[in-house]
């Protein structure tokens, strides 16, 4: 079993899977292959598939992977497939933003900046995928810390938290 067998079944595992699925999840169900032959198998089969321009390619989502289709083919797709994924409004994107940049950060702490209770809109996060519970601060009441997911870097099409555009959190950028 050889490198071009390690890539077939890369490929079958990341077109049955549809989700991205990372290199941990990938080690064990290729437990024949050591990680570091699938990491270097992966990251050959990302250049080929780029260079070849190949339509389906490999898309790295922080630690994950996922066969893609290229977004310049997305003009293509659009009468066959209909999105009917609702927008995010825009209290829903302030908490959202709040939690990719303060992340890991509590339900308490998100009330105190936007100054209104946040549970729906963190429950609908939740619902789609975009963040999850990351554990529980060891303080009274051992609130839940909620964090974003690979869904929430499909969702704004980056590869890791370190793409978000830089805010300054502290408010001095405003003059009185």
């Amino acid at each position: 079993m050889g490198k071009e067998y390690l890539k077939g079944l890369i490929e079958e595992i990341l077109y049955i899977w549809a989700e991205p699925i990372d290199l941990e999840d990938l080690s064990a169900i290729i437990y024949d292959f050591n990680k570091k032959d699938i990491q270097r198998v992966l990251d050959e089969m990302i250049e080929e598939r780029n260079s070849r321009e190949s339509g389906l390619i490999i898309r790295k989502f922080d630690k994950s992977y996922q066969f893609t289709t290229r977004e310049c083919h997305d003009r293509y797709f659009e009468k066959v497939i209909k999105k009917s994924e609702k927008k995010l409004s825009t209290s829903t994107l302030e908490t959202l933003s709040i939690i990719a940049y303060k992340q890991p950060i509590t339900r308490a702490e998100i009330d105190k900046i936007r100054g209104v209770n946040s549970q729906s809109t963190i429950d609908s996060l939740m619902a789609r995928g975009l963040i999850k519970e990351n554990g529980r601060l060891d303080k009274i009441g051992k609130p839940i810390i909620y964090v974003t997911t690979t869904d929430f870097l499909k969702y704004f099409n980056i590869t890791s938290l370190e793409e978000l555009p830089e805010i300054n959190l502290d408010g001095d950028d405003y003059e009185d």
